[in-house]
């Protein structure tokens, strides 16, 4: 079986000879090199194409657009938002920034160029998939549902201080948006029909931290998720599967991504009290078992545990998605540095020579604790 047959046979919920493998997100210059079979150095030299080297080595099928590559050999961070350098945002900006916004929806598609963003993106799919040496591309864009993360351009404190002062200016900066969203997800559709893409894509804002939702999930229901769910509908509708991102503790919004039509989940910080077993039995709107990207979890066991707790924990993975059904390995979220490079080959080893045709108890098993969890607390 191909990397694309297998990913896309995984996606459609057929049978497959063994999970497939996804990568993209490690931040390590060490140990990118080290599966490429280079010196720091001489990664660094070209590391774009010695990132690629080093999943092709590990035996990726896929990688996810946007390619996270260190830059640097002691790089420990790909993106953070410092508050100090938004202190001279306030809430009332977010109020002229709605103000701004086009009168309708007519209004702001009549500008859109169509033929040019679909050749465009045809155009840097093609690329990004010829460079990656026979592994497929899971194409991830973060701009094809409405901007939750306007904290990456106000800060934390006026945009979250807008939402509870200006709900309706924020609703207005979310409507926007998700037009434009959906504009480019109705392009997107055709793309993936041109190139023959499996019907995979994967998106999603962080809005949780580990307590729970940055701001009210009933605000969020009311403001944000009914234009999420416009902004996707094209691409739902189409057949391809939209992948929820997960970070912090989403069991509070697990059921509004799901109204919403996503179908399937990537992240899960199971130290926050995302449990998987709650939602692993249910559905999406359409009626499809869910798709997992995870797998390695990269603030516990992925750093600080050994090749045979990485291999416990998949256990554990494989017991919520009834022995793999749907299931893509990748990282919860960038795996960095402090990672040994044992327990990555670990992770990717187990889905190579996992046999996801083995008979394994039906329904989401017996729910469990996470292994590292109910070791360590």
């Amino acid at each position: 079986m191909t990397s694309k047959e297998r990913i896309k046979r995984q996606v459609l919920g057929q049978e497959v000879d063994r999970i497939p493998t996804v990568g993209g997100w490690m931040l390590s210059a060490g140990v990118l090199a080290e599966f490429a079979g280079v010196s720091v150095e001489a990664f660094l030299a070209d590391a774009q194409a010695m990132t690629i080297r080093a999943y092709r080595n590990l035996g990726a099928d896929a990688l996810v657009g946007g390619l996270i590559v260190p830059s640097v050999a002691d790089q420990v961070r790909n993106g953070q938002v410092e508050e100090a350098k938004f202190s001279q945002f306030t809430p009332e900006d977010l109020v002229k920034r709605a103000e701004q916004a086009p009168a309708s929806e007519q209004e702001f598609l009549a500008k859109v160029d169509r033929p040019k963003m679909r050749a465009d993106y045809a155009n840097w799919i093609g690329e990004q998939r010829k460079s990656f040496d026979g592994m497929e591309l899971i194409p991830t864009f973060w701009h094809v549902v409405p901007n939750f993360m306007m904290y990456c351009s106000y800060g934390y404190e006026a945009y979250l201080a807008a939402c509870a002062m200006y709900p309706d200016a924020v609703e207005r900066i979310y409507w926007e948006s998700a037009i434009d969203a959906r504009s480019t997800n109705s392009i997107l559709v055709d793309v993936y029909r041109d190139l023959d893409l499996p019907p995979i894509l994967f998106t999603g804002h962080d809005m949780c931290i580990n307590t729970g939702t940055m701001v009210s999930p009933a605000f969020l229901r009311q403001r944000y998720w009914p234009l999420c769910k416009y902004a996707i509908a094209p691409l739902v509708e189409a057949g391809i599967r939209v992948i929820y991102h997960c970070d912090g503790n989403v069991m509070p919004i697990i059921d509004d991504i799901i109204a919403a039509g996503f179908s399937g989940f990537q992240g899960f910080q199971y130290e926050y009290g995302v449990d998987p077993f709650a939602f692993s039995n249910r559905r999406s709107l359409q009626g499809q078992e869910f798709l997992y990207m995870t797998g390695m979890n990269i603030s516990r066991t992925l750093p600080w545990g050994t090749p045979a707790d990485v291999r416990e924990e998949l256990e554990y993975v494989l017991d919520y998605t009834r022995g793999g059904r749907g299931l893509l390995l990748f990282s919860s979220n960038v795996i960095g540095p402090e990672v040994p490079a044992a327990n990555v080959e670990a992770a990717y080893d187990f889905c190579r020579t996992y046999d996801p045709n083995t008979p394994r108890p039906t329904a989401a098993a017996k729910p469990r604790p996470w292994p590292w969890g109910a070791r360590h607390g």
